[in-house]
């Protein structure tokens, strides 16, 4: 048991860097300067820091996360090279309101112009979902930006 905890508290301290190429610096200056996901950005810095020399432990101080996600971040580094820095799919909330609930959506606001809330309650029963009119909003005009048109029309 002793030898274990031993083990353990060994293992905890244990330093682990990144070696990288040429190539592989420049690619990752390159995530860290212009990609559009910030969470893509600090992934790439953390592994430019960690060839830098910086432990584990400045890592976890620097970007506000625990050890085990800097250590998670540099194994999907060393195994899936650079599409393991982006998020995986599926990550964040999911919209309440889907590109299939689009038309119901459409035609609850055509009949209902000028009043969301009955709107909103209506396509609620229809779609027997449980949201506000804000979503609603969010949802028609990201429907009229995707589409340049009305949501009306």
């Amino acid at each position: 048991m002793g030898l274990s905890l031993l083990y353990l508290c060994f293992m905890a301290k244990a330093k682990r860097y990144v070696a990288l190429d040429e190539n592989e610096t420049e690619t990752l200056q390159a995530g860290y300067r212009h990609h559009g996901q910030y969470q893509f950005r600090n992934r790439c810095q953390c592994l430019l820091l960690s060839a830098a020399g910086h432990d584990m432990g400045q890592l976890s101080g620097i970007f506000q996360v625990s050890r085990l996600t800097i250590a998670a971040w540099l194994n999907r580094w060393e195994q899936h090279g650079l599409a393991g820095l982006s998020n995986a799919k599926g990550q964040g909330r999911q919209p309440i309101l889907s590109a299939q609930d689009a038309e119901q959506g459409k035609a609850q606001v055509r009949q209902n112009r000028q009043q969301l809330k009955q709107a909103t309650s209506r396509l609620k029963q229809e779609l027997a979902k449980d949201f506000s009119p804000k979503p609603l909003k969010r949802f028609l005009k990201s429907l009229v930006a995707a589409g340049g048109g009305s949501a009306t029309r």
